[in-house]
Protein backbone atom coordinates (compact mmCIF):
# COMPACT_ATOMS: atom_id res chain seq x y z
CA UNK A 1 0.00 0.00 0.00
CA UNK A 2 1.24 3.42 -1.17
CA UNK A 3 0.75 6.28 1.00
CA UNK A 4 1.04 10.09 -0.74
CA UNK A 5 2.84 12.19 1.57
CA UNK A 6 -0.74 14.83 0.24
CA UNK A 7 -3.30 11.51 1.76
CA UNK A 8 -4.67 11.66 4.96
CA UNK A 9 -4.73 8.47 6.89
CA UNK A 10 -7.11 8.83 10.19
CA UNK A 11 -6.28 6.76 13.35
CA UNK A 12 -9.31 5.62 14.64
CA UNK A 13 -8.00 3.92 17.64
CA UNK A 14 -6.43 0.64 16.13
CA UNK A 15 -2.66 1.88 16.08
CA UNK A 16 -2.33 1.68 12.32
CA UNK A 17 1.18 1.94 10.77
CA UNK A 18 -0.09 3.73 7.92
CA UNK A 19 -1.56 6.52 9.72
CA UNK A 20 -0.92 10.22 9.70
CA UNK A 21 -3.81 12.06 11.25
CA UNK A 22 -5.74 11.91 14.07
CA UNK A 23 -8.70 13.91 12.35
CA UNK A 24 -10.00 13.77 8.73
CA UNK A 25 -9.68 17.08 6.28
CA UNK A 26 -14.03 17.93 6.72
CA UNK A 27 -12.95 18.05 11.07
CA UNK A 28 -11.05 21.06 9.82
CA UNK A 29 -13.05 22.42 7.67
CA UNK A 30 -16.11 22.56 10.10
CA UNK A 31 -13.77 24.05 12.52
CA UNK A 32 -13.07 26.66 10.06
CA UNK A 33 -17.17 27.21 9.00
CA UNK A 34 -18.11 26.81 12.47
CA UNK A 35 -16.17 28.82 14.44
CA UNK A 36 -14.72 31.31 11.90
CA UNK A 37 -11.02 30.61 12.01
CA UNK A 38 -8.89 31.37 9.37
CA UNK A 39 -6.94 28.82 7.39
CA UNK A 40 -5.23 27.88 4.28
CA UNK A 41 -7.53 28.25 1.57
CA UNK A 42 -6.12 25.57 -0.84
CA UNK A 43 -7.09 21.94 0.54
CA UNK A 44 -3.37 21.03 -0.50
CA UNK A 45 -2.30 23.37 2.12
CA UNK A 46 -5.03 22.06 4.68
CA UNK A 47 -3.63 18.60 4.49
CA UNK A 48 0.02 19.75 4.86
CA UNK A 49 -1.32 21.66 8.26
CA UNK A 50 -2.87 19.02 9.31
CA UNK A 51 0.01 16.30 8.99
CA UNK A 52 2.24 19.35 10.62
CA UNK A 53 -0.16 19.29 13.49
CA UNK A 54 -0.02 15.91 13.81
CA UNK A 55 4.19 15.81 13.22
CA UNK A 56 4.15 18.01 16.56
CA UNK A 57 1.35 16.03 18.38
CA UNK A 58 4.16 12.44 17.72
CA UNK A 59 6.73 14.57 18.87
CA UNK A 60 5.40 14.97 22.35
CA UNK A 61 6.04 13.43 25.34
CA UNK A 62 2.14 11.76 26.40
CA UNK A 63 1.52 9.97 29.42
CA UNK A 64 1.54 5.84 28.96
CA UNK A 65 3.49 4.59 25.90
CA UNK A 66 2.08 3.61 22.53
CA UNK A 67 -0.32 0.80 22.58
CA UNK A 68 1.66 -1.22 19.63
CA UNK A 69 5.16 -0.94 18.50
CA UNK A 70 3.83 -0.78 15.04
CA UNK A 71 1.91 1.99 15.11
CA UNK A 72 2.62 5.04 13.48
CA UNK A 73 0.54 7.70 15.95
CA UNK A 74 1.44 8.72 19.64
CA UNK A 75 -2.27 7.20 20.00
CA UNK A 76 -3.81 5.19 21.47
CA UNK A 77 -1.56 4.51 24.26
CA UNK A 78 -1.65 1.78 27.50
CA UNK A 79 -0.58 2.41 30.76
CA UNK A 80 -2.66 6.62 30.16
CA UNK A 81 -4.23 7.05 33.88
CA UNK A 82 -6.40 10.40 33.64
CA UNK A 83 -7.68 10.82 37.17
CA UNK A 84 -7.35 7.41 38.40
CA UNK A 85 -8.76 5.87 35.30
CA UNK A 86 -6.77 3.97 32.55
CA UNK A 87 -7.59 4.54 29.53
CA UNK A 88 -8.42 1.92 27.03
CA UNK A 89 -5.77 0.60 24.43
CA UNK A 90 -7.74 1.98 21.66
CA UNK A 91 -8.98 5.48 22.75
CA UNK A 92 -7.67 8.08 21.02
CA UNK A 93 -8.87 10.79 23.20
CA UNK A 94 -11.37 13.34 21.65
CA UNK A 95 -9.36 16.45 22.77
CA UNK A 96 -6.34 15.14 20.79
CA UNK A 97 -8.46 15.31 17.67
CA UNK A 98 -9.68 19.06 18.43
CA UNK A 99 -5.99 19.65 19.41
CA UNK A 100 -4.89 18.29 15.89
CA UNK A 101 -7.12 20.82 14.54
CA UNK A 102 -6.76 23.81 16.79
CA UNK A 103 -3.11 23.28 15.89
CA UNK A 104 -3.40 23.89 12.73
CA UNK A 105 -5.33 27.01 12.99
CA UNK A 106 -2.30 27.95 15.35
CA UNK A 107 0.43 27.33 13.16
CA UNK A 108 -1.20 28.95 10.11
CA UNK A 109 -2.07 31.76 12.27
CA UNK A 110 2.15 32.15 13.02
CA UNK A 111 2.94 31.51 9.40
CA UNK A 112 0.93 34.47 8.52
CA UNK A 113 1.49 37.08 11.10
CA UNK A 114 -2.18 37.46 12.77
CA UNK A 115 -3.47 36.68 16.40
CA UNK A 116 -6.49 34.39 17.16
CA UNK A 117 -9.37 35.29 18.51
CA UNK A 118 -11.80 33.37 20.70
CA UNK A 119 -14.55 33.30 19.03
CA UNK A 120 -17.87 34.44 20.77
CA UNK A 121 -20.43 32.81 17.96
CA UNK A 122 -20.47 30.16 15.53
CA UNK A 123 -22.40 29.36 12.92
CA UNK A 124 -24.69 26.60 12.20
CA UNK A 125 -24.79 24.54 9.23
CA UNK A 126 -28.31 26.63 8.43
CA UNK A 127 -26.13 29.37 8.65
CA UNK A 128 -27.71 31.22 11.77
CA UNK A 129 -25.47 32.87 14.10
CA UNK A 130 -25.79 31.62 17.45
CA UNK A 131 -23.64 32.99 20.58
CA UNK A 132 -21.35 30.52 22.14
CA UNK A 133 -22.35 29.29 25.93
CA UNK A 134 -19.57 29.14 28.10
CA UNK A 135 -21.12 27.69 30.86
CA UNK A 136 -20.04 24.01 31.51
CA UNK A 137 -21.68 22.34 34.60
CA UNK A 138 -19.93 18.70 35.68
CA UNK A 139 -17.11 18.15 38.19
CA UNK A 140 -14.11 17.48 35.95
CA UNK A 141 -14.41 20.66 32.59
CA UNK A 142 -13.33 19.61 29.50
CA UNK A 143 -11.79 22.05 27.27
CA UNK A 144 -14.31 23.36 24.42
CA UNK A 145 -13.18 22.34 21.06
CA UNK A 146 -12.12 25.81 20.05
CA UNK A 147 -9.74 26.41 23.12
CA UNK A 148 -5.96 26.52 22.46
CA UNK A 149 -4.33 23.22 21.93
CA UNK A 150 -2.04 23.13 24.60
CA UNK A 151 -5.04 23.12 26.35
CA UNK A 152 -6.53 20.48 24.81
CA UNK A 153 -3.58 18.41 25.02
CA UNK A 154 -2.83 19.51 29.08
CA UNK A 155 -4.44 16.20 31.06
CA UNK A 156 -2.60 14.03 28.49
CA UNK A 157 1.17 15.35 28.56
CA UNK A 158 3.72 14.01 31.08
CA UNK A 159 4.52 17.01 31.95
CA UNK A 160 2.12 19.99 31.84
CA UNK A 161 2.43 23.81 32.43
CA UNK A 162 5.33 25.97 32.55
CA UNK A 163 9.35 24.12 32.91
CA UNK A 164 12.28 25.50 34.61
CA UNK A 165 14.95 26.65 33.01
CA UNK A 166 18.45 26.77 34.49
CA UNK A 167 20.18 29.65 33.08
CA UNK A 168 23.47 28.94 34.45
CA UNK A 169 24.49 26.07 32.25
Amino acid sequence: MLISERMLVVEHGQGSRFSNSFVPLEKLTFYRDYYGFRIAEAETDQVELLLRAAADINGRQWKGRKASLEQAMAWPRRDCKIEYQTLSETFVPFELEWGQVRLAVELYAAEQGFQIEEPTHCTEPNGRRTRLNRDTPGLRMRPPPYAPSRTQFADYLMMRGLYVVDSSV
